[in-house]
């Protein structure tokens, strides 16, 4: 491995997804949550509904330097947060039933991350 290629500093990872319905049933977190909710995946539906909306009161004593913002869906306007890290900000968060909030890759893992199993129970994994 060369020393001056640092996967993800120098050099780019790049991720390819199929562009036809394939077997969502071993895979987890974020590409679960990818390709279910890009219509990607056969017997699987999306764990994102219109409900888990981001609003700038959503995670409730997480996140305390997150920055508000507005967003637009579907021609609503409503405001909501973003998080800032090395220069990113996100968004990536889902919201549990008990208003607990985790980063997708903590979705449709197979584990209750949110501590109510509201974080698996619209996976079909």
């Amino acid at each position: 491995f060369p020393e001056h290629e640092v996967l993800g500093i120098t050099s780019q990872t790049e991720l390819y997804f199929p562009d036809i319905y394939t077997n969502c049933e071993y895979t987890f977190g974020e590409i679960y949550l990818y390709l279910s909710c890009t219509e990607r995946c056969y017997n699987s539906s999306c764990p994102l509904d219109s409900s888990r909306i981001l609003q700038y009161d959503s995670c409730p004593g997480q996140y305390p330097n997150r920055i508000y913002t507005l967003a637009d869906i579907s021609n609503k306007e409503y405001l909501t947060f973003v998080t800032k890290s090395r220069d990113l900000y996100t968004n990536n968060y889902f919201q549990c039933d008990n208003n607990k909030c985790l980063e997708y890759n903590k979705v449709c893992n197979l584990v209750d991350d949110c501590g109510d199993h509201s974080d698996e129970e619209m996976c079909s994994n």
